[in-house]
């Protein structure tokens, strides 16, 4: 039978990488989001932050591609200012589209890999699930949520043959990120080569962004046979960014 997958923010980015390379080893990837990709893959329409929504989604997957077994939770927005500045309808937005989506669409499709006896759920997390940046107090908040939240879901479905895990990457070539160089160099003051190399590239000892399509092939080993025993955890793909803790 064919394994049905929904990848959440799967129109651009990372999401898109994984929707399309999961698509290549021969599993129905549907991208959920607010829009669909120009490159036309398998989409539904989905507010991740609205539990209606998720739950119309849902069932427009199942009546339509079959019931999903694999999730990856992938949606992220970022948004960067000093804590006393940040706005709250800011943190409010990151939080809901990060942590409480990644709950609102697992909660959701929970039921299904229950009586499958099978599921796989990977959380695209970031290196700011483990450690803190600047100007980034909603974002880093939210992901170090998901890691937690993953670690929960991950005991409490073992018994039923499912798995959760989570990705941490470091800066990956992405429009979000480009967009993201932009504001670091506004609020630093300093040129965008410089925010590459003084800022985002600096505590890695690889000194290059991890591509979508790295993310991609990792989210294909978590949810391969070979991971099975695989669980509760968070990987990091930061060019060794935090090694050690």
């Amino acid at each position: 039978m064919q394994k049905v997958a929904v990848v959440t923010g799967g129109s651009s980015g990372i999401g898109l990488a994984v929707v399309k390379h999961l698509t290549s080893q021969g599993i129905k990837a549907v991208s959920w989001d607010l829009k669909p990709s120009t490159e036309g893959v398998p989409f539904v329409e989905c507010d991740v932050t609205s539990e209606t929504k998720v739950q119309e989604a849902f069932q427009k997957t199942l009546e339509t591609y079959g019931a999903p077994t694999i999730l990856v939770n992938n949606c992220g927005l970022q948004f960067m200012a000093p804590v006393d500045e940040f706005p709250l309808e800011k943190w409010n937005q990151l939080l809901s589209i990060m942590l409480t989506g990644t709950f609102l669409c697992s909660k959701t499709v929970i039921p299904v890999m229950k009586k499958q006896k099978w599921g796989r759920i990977v959380n695209i997390s970031s290196i700011h699930g483990k450690e803190a940046s600047a100007f980034k107090a909603a974002y880093v908040s939210a992901k170090h949520g998901v890691l937690g939240l993953s670690k929960v879901m991950a005991l409490e479905l073992a018994e039923f043959g499912v798995t959760v895990n989570s990705i941490c990457p470091g800066f990956v070539d992405t429009p979000l990120m480009r967009a993201q160089i932009k504001k670091q160099s506004e609020l630093n003051n300093m040129t965008e080569e410089k925010v590459i190399s003084d800022i985002m590239l600096k505590p890695a000892v690889i000194k290059k962004f991890t591509t979508t399509e790295q993310i991609a092939d990792m989210v294909s080993f978590m949810i391969s046979d070979s991971a099975s025993t695989i669980t509760g955890e968070a990987f990091s793909m930061t060019g060794g960014w935090g090694m050690g803790r």
